[in-house]
């Protein structure tokens, strides 16, 4: 685990994550990253402290992604930090050299205590708010504000949280 770029005590990663550019990953204090993850370091993630990634995730796209202390990526949950878009008349395969692309290479931030429900796709320049839920097989296209409850396609608030009422550890 000495190719990261800083890892922390107590990291649990199992032994079938497939984790690509290892040397531009953070992971903090006693997260976990399980099996049959699929995780891309793209141009920087910052994993915080007892940050759970489940079973399925991918994290692709080459940009920058950030999760808070106490986030949880649930099984399935796909986080894409970039993708190839349409505009401009470009096409979207990624075979094709460089300048018949588009490509949108960007971040996403999920928050301290945020939690992304199972199945759920995070799409590019995407802010997810402190202790938001995102509903199991919701896309987030947009910004998702604090401590708020949000399903659907695309997401949408359905309702308030409690605020985590433990100190942090």
């Amino acid at each position: 685990m000495n190719q990261f770029k800083k890892i922390g005590k107590g990291v649990k990663i199992f032994d079938s994550a497939k984790i690509i550019k290892p040397e531009v990953i953070e992971i903090g204090d006693f997260s976990e990253i399980d099996d049959f993850t699929f995780i891309y370091g793209g141009n920087g993630i910052k994993i915080g402290r007892y940050v759970h990634i489940s079973r399925f995730v991918s994290v692709i796209g080459g940009g920058k992604l950030y999760l808070g202390d106490y986030t949880v990526l649930a099984d399935g949950a796909r986080i894409l930090t970039g993708t190839d878009t349409y505009h401009g008349g470009h096409r979207m395969s990624t075979v094709l050299p460089k300048e018949q692309r588009n490509v949108k290479v960007s971040f996403v931030r999920i928050e301290k205590d945020a939690f992304i429900g199972t199945n759920s796709v995070v799409h590019p320049g995407v802010i997810i708010g402190k202790g938001a839920i995102i509903g199991s097989n919701s896309l987030v296209l947009k910004d998702v504000k604090p401590w708020t409850i949000n399903v659907g396609n695309p997401c949408k608030v359905i309702g308030n949280r409690p605020k985590v009422k433990f100190e942090d550890i």
